[in-house]
């Protein structure tokens, strides 16, 4: 009888060895899938950082255009001048 008992006994350590390395097997696939959606996590976050702030960079610098372009017409609006009246209708007149 005690062999087997003990052909039972290592039947079960064997299959707990295998049992905790399965479990083991799991675990370390959970932490690389937890690591792997943090990571993707901090991606998205630091990209939707950069769009907020090319987004805000990109409205200052259409304001900024539009003021500069503004104040540019207002200075480089050329000031109507009065016409001289034509010389050869006067002349024309004369004959």
């Amino acid at each position: 009888m005690e062999f087997g008992a003990s052909k039972n006994a290592e039947t079960r350590r064997r299959a707990e060895q295998k049992f905790a390395k399965a479990k083991q097997r799991e675990e370390d696939i959970m932490s690389f899938q937890r690591q792997a959606q943090q990571a993707e996590a901090a991606k998205f976050q630091r990209l939707r950082a950069l769009r907020l702030a090319k987004e805000a960079s990109d409205r200052d610098a259409l304001v900024r255009a539009e003021a500069e372009a503004a104040a540019a017409a207002e200075k480089t609006k050329p000031a109507k001048r009065a016409r001289r009246p034509k010389v050869v209708a006067e002349v024309k007149e004369e004959l």
